[in-house]
């Protein structure tokens, strides 16, 4: 099915977002707290090995002044997260509808696109709580948090077009959701979260992880969270470039994939 398709049941990805959402945590304990929780934990273990163990410099904010790596690294985290959770669990829930694929006609992209629906919801939560946790470091990342909404709108498209392909990809040769967390890792250590790109001495290395897919989303959040100013013109323009590319791929090889799905869940 086409996405002009996709957009004509909107309905039915409304529905299937609201059940990511509500059976995300359900019979937990603690529910929507272990979205704050699981970041919170990488914080104090990184924050711990950087600053007690290494005693490494903690990155400045250019020109918020703010100077606190726990908070740093929480600006790059939250994005990262959302960007491989959602293709984990895109991945997941494609090859787990196997039934509703082959009983029922829908478009099979509202699997995907409910997955990244759910996490940005919840990453909109994590930022303004985050920039909340910003105040008390003298940051005025409040006034800067309806810059994310540009941002996080072509990561979505980016996400998603990660989402689409791979999610895909994974019905046929299933070794590409055991690559894909392979992956997730190296681009999680490329991507300037826990250090800054300015740290690196190699030129071409610092290029990868300031204009990496990952790393430039990364620098253009801690820009307007940490360093509380706008990203760049080129930043700006790089991100639009590559966030239409991935998407309209991804969106091309999930269509084509997508009427053999039946014949391979």
């Amino acid at each position: 099915m086409s996405l002009r398709t996709a957009v004509a049941h909107r309905n039915l990805l409304y529905l299937l977002s609201l059940k990511e959402l509500r059976t995300r945590y359900r019979k937990s304990v603690l529910g929507w707290t272990w979205s704050l929780l699981n970041p919170i934990s990488q914080m104090v273990i990184f924050s711990f090995v950087f600053m007690i163990v290494f005693r490494a410099p903690v990155p400045v904010g250019d020109p918020s002044g703010i100077e606190s790596f726990p908070m740093y690294l929480l600006v790059g985290l939250l994005p990262f997260q959302f960007f491989s959770i959602s293709v984990t669990a895109s991945i997941q829930s494609l090859e787990g509808s196997s039934s509703l694929i082959k009983k029922v006609a829908f478009p099979h992209e509202h699997l995907v696109f409910s997955v990244v629906t759910a996490q940005l919801v919840t990453l909109g939560i994590e930022l303004v709580v985050l920039a909340i946790a910003l105040l008390f470091f003298g940051s005025t990342a409040l006034l800067w948090l309806p810059l994310m909404i540009p941002l996080m709108f072509l990561m979505s498209l980016f996400v998603t077009g990660v989402a689409l392909a791979l999610s895909a990809a994974n019905l046929f040769f299933h070794d590409v959701k055991y690559l894909w967390t392979i992956v997730a890792q190296v681009l999680f250590y490329l991507t300037p979260i826990i250090y800054p790109a300015d740290f690196i001495e190699e030129d071409w290395l610092r290029a990868i992880t300031n204009w990496g897919p990952t790393g430039s989303f990364i620098r253009a959040a801690q820009n307007i969270m940490y360093d509380n100013r706008m990203p760049g013109l080129g930043r700006w323009v790089h991100l639009t470039v590559i966030s239409l590319v991935v998407f309209a791929a991804g969106a091309w090889v999930f269509q084509k994939l997508s009427p053999l799905f039946a014949e391979e869940v």
